[in-house]
């Protein structure tokens, strides 16, 4: 697995600066830090989903753990067409990146990652 920071560096950058904007940047530490379990891509919305899983977690226990109930939706969507889901606790569990294509181009790049398509 690979960390969002190492396969996506220059959207990482862009979705720290726009969570702070909107007075969010008690996400940017786990997005820094949040492994990419997997994606998923819709060629016909041109949507891509990443699931992630917060770093510290998966080192604590070395159990991804119980499935959590979903959380919020901190959307930076009118900044750069991404949703970012969490879970009851409030750890990250995912990113929906409208116009998703060159996104996943880069993903594929680091072929240590495994798509699903739907």
């Amino acid at each position: 697995m690979i960390t969002l920071k190492d396969a996506l560096p220059f959207l990482l950058l862009e979705l720290e600066s726009a969570l702070v904007h909107i007075g969010r940047g008690d996400v940017v530490n786990q997005l820094r830090t949040a492994v990419i379990e997997r994606w998923t891509y819709d060629e016909h919305a041109d949507t891509a989903y990443v699931h992630l899983r917060p770093l510290q977690a998966r080192e604590t226990t070395g159990d991804p753990g119980p499935a959590e109930s979903p959380g919020e939706t901190v959307s930076v969507y009118d900044e750069l067409g991404v949703n970012l889901d969490t879970d009851s606790r409030g750890s990250l569990t995912g990113m929906e990146i409208l116009n998703g294509k060159e996104i996943i181009e880069q993903l594929e790049k680091g072929r240590s990652i495994s798509p699903r398509s739907p």
